[in-house]
């Protein structure tokens, strides 16, 4: 039994109509990522996202921007945002010699750049730079599969995507980097995933 022209004609057009629709939302989603403005870090994670990762208990997350970076040489035209989750257990915790007053805890910050600047980019680069200046202890090392670029720096891990540039670090306060430098792995492929 063969098809007919007609029902030939309007597989076509219903083809066409869901690639168009298809099409057009994409375009809508990333027209509206575009407009959606800076990343808010504590929006990039849920609690509970942390709490699995670092295997306690946490505080509801804390944001803490320092919004618009103008006034920071290099940093025109970005945006900061930054989020903290505290361990429940911890609250209370005083040392005036640790993080955070003793507290484990896991922070994230995202810097949204200018569109088109590659700041972003060079962001992460400057770790290098540092590394070799020995403000930071430790060289970055490489990490694939996380966003466009991603490193480890000792203390974190930073990353980017298009124009925003990320870093997450964990804080256990026992100096266990190898456990701290998997749990920031997997959450920077949680970020990563969402900007």
């Amino acid at each position: 039994m063969g098809m007919s022209a007609e029902a030939g004609i309007l597989g076509v057009v219903a083809a066409v109509a869901v690639v168009l629709t298809v099409a057009s939302m994409s375009a809508r989603d990333s027209m509206a990522q575009a407009s959606a403005g800076p990343a808010d870090a504590c929006a990039l994670l849920k609690d509970a996202e942390v709490a699995s990762a670092l295997k306690l208990k946490v505080m509801p997350a804390d944001r803490r921007d320092d919004g618009k970076l103008d006034h920071k040489e290099g940093y025109e035209g970005a945006y900061s945002s930054t989020c903290v989750w505290r361990v429940a257990e911890d609250e209370g915790k005083d040392s005036v010699d640790l993080p955070m007053a003793g507290m484990r805890f896991a922070i994230l910050n995202a810097i949204t750049w200018p569109k088109g600047s590659g700041k972003a980019k060079h962001f992460l680069e400057e770790f290098y730079v540092v590394a070799e200046q020995g403000i930071i202890p430790s060289k970055p090392i490489q990490v694939p599969g996380i966003g466009d670029d991603a490193l480890w720096w000792g203390d974190g891990l930073a990353s980017r995507v298009g124009d925003v540039s990320f870093g997450v670090s964990v804080f256990l306060q026992n100096g266990d980097k190898a456990t701290q430098r998997g749990m920031e792995e997997a959450l920077a492929k949680k970020i990563a995933g969402r900007l």
